[in-house]
């Protein structure tokens, strides 16, 4: 199998493979394995970082059931957390910018014959209109969606526009200790337990070689009101 995460070389081999339109192949436990390009133009969103590759493989240990489930993936990237999602039984809607959505198409179209749920892609802008996301889906995915300080007011508020008191939201992240981040990372939390409930859940119920010390993935959920209990 694949090595563990090797923290050191991760994202920035991942990087330097990109810039040759590297294809990264994500082994899964049954069947073939996923195959999703990456683009070397256009920042972050075109590379699969590594907490997209440990929550793509949390999600294939069972914890938690995706059959015929709804999922909307914020952030989505190259897709690969809603495209495994979707090989696991769901029903997926991959979201991103404008720019990404090619992308998002092409490793839709690689992975098609994988998918035993169904997949599309669509374009959501954080704190925009989410009206043709409703009803709120059953699962929330996002991996690696804090690091723009800017980002995390109109990320809340979609957040709150988009769950309903039975979503569940998987967010991984990656612990980043250089300049700015602990503090976005802090402010973040903050400012999601006003309306959120937080727990982390353990590494040890983590893909057992996917993990890494230093990759978390929270379960979030709506915060019951009183009087809507």
């Amino acid at each position: 199998g694949a090595p563990a995460i090797s923290r050191r070389a991760g994202p920035r081999r991942l990087r330097a493979a990109a810039m040759a339109g590297f294809v990264r192949e994500l082994e899964r436990r049954a069947g073939p394995a996923l195959r999703l390009e990456q683009r070397a133009a256009g920042g972050v969103g075109c590379v699969v970082w590594d907490a997209a590759l440990v929550l793509a493989k949390f999600l294939e240990t069972g914890a938690f059931p995706f059959a015929r489930r709804h999922v909307l993936e914020l952030g989505a990237g190259t897709g690969a957390v809603g495209i495994m999602a979707a090989t696991l039984g769901a029903n997926v809607t991959v979201t991103d910018l404008e720019e990404l959505q090619e992308l998002l198409l092409v490793n839709i179209e690689n992975n098609k014959h994988l998918v035993t749920g169904s997949v599309r892609a669509k374009v959501l802008k954080w704190g925009e209109d989410v009206t043709e996301f409703q009803p709120p889906p059953d699962y929330i995915l996002m991996a690696d969606c804090i690091y723009y300080e800017e980002s995390l007011e109109p990320l809340l508020k979609t957040l709150k526009d988009l769950t309903g008191p039975d979503t569940c939201v998987l967010c991984c992240y990656e612990q980043r200790t250089m300049g700015k981040n602990p503090e976005i990372e802090r402010k973040y939390f903050e400012l999601l337990q006003k309306d959120f409930d937080l727990e982390r859940i353990p590494l040890d119920r983590h893909d057992e070689e996917y993990r890494s010390a230093d990759i978390h993935i929270v379960s979030i959920h709506r915060r019951c009101t009183v009087g809507h209990r």
